[in-house]
């Protein structure tokens, strides 16, 4: 691993603000604050890659890491051990408490901040949010997994520099994304079938602020092969979530116990 291992755009984001990298030729400075939207269908690798940017970031600064509202069982059982001392499961809502410049991984953001939803609870949160990622802390990077780009408040996606990814995403959704992301998703698409045999095309990303292309590599902790327990838990993060916090995520409210009435007249 090298620190030109991602396109310009994502590592000028991964990096901390200062750290020197070489982009075309010449070393410039990584801004080190915005956000990383990584967009495909369900089992194309977005979490993976994820955990690729995230091992970067563990290797190559001293950004810590947040895998927000990540169960307990995750972080206490599988994370990689060089991974352990540097991560936390923060809640996005508590992102005023971090005072260091984090890297956020928000997974299944359509799940947590809907856009049905959009002026409400965790969008809204996540919308004003993005407008202030670079003062808090020094600066902070959120990376997002979600399968639609339209799932997520549009407003994440004003505030702020923006480097996108695009996975495989299934033909008949992709007639369902916001006019001004299809195109966006359409193009990587169609590079990433012009060099992949895979299913789901997942040895191949595409860098959608470079115009490039890239490998996606597959870290060895995530191997079922190698530790079947430890890569479910990273793999299926939201499955070892309590029942509640189930719930909560789908939006199941609580139904109120009706309560007796108890009549003061005597017959």
């Amino acid at each position: 691993m090298n620190k030109n291992l991602f396109p310009p755009s994502i590592t000028n984001l991964l990096l901390g603000e200062g750290q020197r990298f070489e982009k075309n030729g010449y070393f410039v400075e990584a801004l080190g604050t915005g956000i990383i939207p990584i967009v495909g269908t369900a089992r194309s690798g977005k979490t993976s890659l994820a955990y690729v940017m995230l091992d970067y970031v563990i290797k190559y600064t001293k950004r810590p890491i947040i895998l927000e509202s990540f169960p307990d069982k995750v972080l206490a059982e599988g994370i990689p051990k060089h991974w352990e001392g540097r991560v936390f499961n923060t809640p996005f809502s508590e992102v005023a408490s971090v005072e260091e410049p984090a890297v956020w991984l928000v997974d299944d953001t359509s799940a947590h901040f809907n856009s049905r939803s959009a002026m409400e609870g965790n969008s809204k949160l996540l919308a004003k949010t993005a407008g202030v990622l670079s003062h808090f802390a020094g600066g902070m990077t959120v990376i997002f997994t979600t399968q639609l780009l339209s799932g997520v408040d549009v407003s994440f996606f004003r505030y702020t520099n923006i480097a996108p990814v695009v996975r495989y995403v299934d033909k008949d959704l992709i007639a369902h994304e916001r006019p001004e992301w299809k195109h966006t998703v359409q193009e990587g698409n169609y590079q990433l079938s012009t060099v992949s045999n895979t299913p789901y095309y997942r040895d191949y990303y595409y860098s959608a602020k470079d115009l490039l292309l890239a490998r996606s590599f597959f870290p060895e902790w995530l191997d079922k092969k190698i530790d079947p327990v430890k890569a479910d838990l990273l793999s299926r993060p939201m499955r070892y979530h309590t029942k509640e916090m189930k719930e909560s995520i789908i939006g199941k409210k609580k139904q109120k116990k009706n309560k007796k009435v108890v009549s003061n007249e005597s017959n």
